[in-house]
């Protein structure tokens, strides 16, 4: 497994530790990794580079499984190299991203997914969408944290473009369900269903506690702005960035919830659980 110490693989982890607590795991982890999650578990862990198979060849066998839950990009090097040693079966965490209609975001997904397509071994895709739900998700905690201390939050366009947010644990409990149930092909794994931005600003001001208000500013001068300044090195913001948040994210996750048994979290109900964790760990 890669990826195990990260905020989905060590969710995923925890659920293939209760849907079958006596399969053997190992995890490929890089020098800097925190293993102590791992230790807890009782999983085994092995230090190695994912884009140099000769750190971690001597440590699989023919009858293993791939669980990848790293960035998508070492698959690149990882499923030759694990073909040549008669590994034949994968599980990759790709992304929704590869839907987007924006060519230098999506292309290189695209052709992951499509080299994955091409391995010799039977690669099932799992496709998360905006992971949201603890202090370790790269959006929505951020949110919180900003409109629990300010009354007005911007908008860059209508705010009516539609998101499909995921709760970690519900994008675990699919991934782990494909894996025990040795699922074959292609799955998206969304949230239940696709909200308005705007709605989901609203409910994580109500899930904080309070009545803001949003700021609805014309992407158009603010795309042309980045457009400009995306040309200062390391500027954080691009134009296409601020275009994309104006494309619908909606996913079919039919196909999940037929085979997986996905049943996904409403996303009033896993905002407020953020939130609670938030509090927890002191960051609201």
């Amino acid at each position: 497994m890669t990826g195990a110490t990260g905020n989905t693989g060590l969710a995923t982890l925890h659920r293939l530790r209760e849907l079958e607590p006596e399969r053997p795991i190992m995890a490929l982890v890089r020098a800097s990794s925190d293993t102590a999650a791992l230790a807890d578990l009782g999983v085994l862990w092995h230090v190695c580079d994912l884009d140099t198979p000769a750190t971690y060849l001597n440590v699989v066998r023919p009858t293993d499984v791939l669980l990848e839950t790293a960035n998508l990009r070492h698959a690149r090097s990882m499923l030759p190299a694990l073909a040549g040693v008669g590994i034949t079966r994968a599980f990759c965490v790709t992304t929704t991203g590869v839907f987007s209609k924006h060519h230098s975001y999506s292309a290189l997904y695209r052709e992951i997914e499509d080299e994955m397509r091409r391995s010799p071994l039977k690669v099932t895709l799992l496709r998360p969408s905006m992971i949201y739900g603890n202090e370790r998700d790269h959006n929505m905690h951020k949110l919180l944290r900003f409109i629990a201390r300010v009354p007005v939050y911007p908008v860059f366009g209508s705010g009516r473009a539609l998101m499909q947010p995921v709760h970690v644990d519900d994008l675990a409990e699919g991934i782990a369900q494909a894996v025990v149930r040795d699922a074959r092909g292609e799955f998206n794994l969304a949230g239940p269903r696709p909200l308005p931005y705007r709605q989901i600003v609203d409910e994580a001001f109500q899930a904080v506690g309070r009545r803001g208000a949003m700021l609805f500013i014309p992407e158009g001068p603010v795309a042309a702005l980045a457009g400009v300044l995306e040309r200062i090195p390391q500027f954080p913001v691009k134009r296409e960035q601020v275009i994309r948040l104006q494309e619908d994210k909606a996913f079919d996750i039919s196909a999940s919830q037929r085979e997986l048994g996905y049943a996904p979290r409403p996303f009033t109900v896993g905002i407020a659980q953020e939130v609670a964790r938030l509090r927890q760990v002191g960051l609201l």
